[in-house]
């Protein structure tokens, strides 16, 4: 069994420099936005988006890891810590910065009501991906709720689709609350951020399917065999809907609801969207 206390420092001073920019990555806001752009760098918090990160072997974009004294004995963080370091020592990487906090420290850093407390902070990816004329997109236009966002991501992997984009206004990816809401997602997905809806089109040759409330608008159980074909789903912003500029080059769907219903929340939407067009896959395939 490792002898964990041997990999780590301590740090007891709420005024390290690294423990007032993890504090501030937590607490989100426009100075965490800063602070996420001049350093490119963001953070992931609790146990489920730490296991997320080893199981993925992106260990690599781990910069450090903290946790408390007490926490550090948890049966789930300690598992999480020896496959990191297990991983390392395999691979000849070299080791996160490992930290631990008293629990006073700890406590006054999360962000997370109840749970143990371990904090990892993460290189944020900075290649894009290159858009192909098989690659089938989800498009996530000026969505601005972090929770809606997040969950999108995380339905996008379930459903099989792993290129991301997102236009001026969406919530930033990397920000703390979309990372928790996507439970992480972040470690299977490919991103392009804060693009111009028009530069995007001039390189999109997939047929352009964007969610509407419109009595034109084709029904989503229409498409059928049509979502076998690459294409992109585009799903916009809470209040005022997706970008004319993605209207006017694409194709209207609407999802049919109960007269009673004004509207769908936007991750509702994507969902039935997404897994219908893997349903309509997975036919294919029987």
């Amino acid at each position: 069994m490792l002898d964990l206390n041997r990999y780590f420092r301590y740090i007891s001073s709420s005024n390290n420099d690294l423990i007032k920019d993890i504090k501030q990555h937590l607490e989100g806001g426009v100075k965490a936005n800063k602070l996420r752009k001049d350093s490119g760098l963001s953070c992931i918090e609790g146990i489920h988006l730490l296991r997320a990160w080893v199981d993925s072997k992106r260990i690599e974009e781990l910069t450090c890891v903290i946790t408390s004294t007490t926490d550090i004995n948890n049966s789930e963080i300690s598992a999480i810590l020896i496959d990191l370091i297990q991983h390392c020592e395999t691979n000849n990487f070299s080791y996160p910065d490992l930290i631990i906090v008293d629990d006073s420290l700890a406590k006054n850093l999360s962000s997370l009501t109840n749970g143990p407390f371990i904090v990892g902070q993460v290189q944020i990816p900075s290649e894009v991906f290159s858009i192909k004329d098989n690659d089938n997109l989800v498009i996530l236009d000026s969505i601005q709720d972090s929770g809606n966002v997040g969950t999108i991501l995380r339905t996008a992997l379930a459903a099989g689709y792993r290129k991301i984009i997102c236009t001026q206004g969406t919530a930033n990816i990397w920000s703390v609350k979309v990372l928790r809401a996507a439970m992480g997602a972040h470690t299977h997905l490919n991103f392009i951020e804060s693009i111009n809806p028009q530069d995007l089109l001039n390189d999109m040759k997939q047929s352009i399917y964007v969610t509407a409330l419109d009595h034109e608008a084709v029904s989503l159980y229409k498409l059928g065999e049509a979502l076998t074909q690459a294409h992109a789903f585009v799903f916009g912003n809470e209040g005022k809907g997706v970008n004319d500029i993605f209207i006017n080059s694409g194709i209207k769907v609407f999802i049919p609801q109960d007269d009673g219903v004004e509207s769908l929340n936007v991750s509702a939407a994507a969902a039935i969207c997404l897994f219908e067009a893997r349903r309509i896959n997975y036919l294919k395939t029987q």
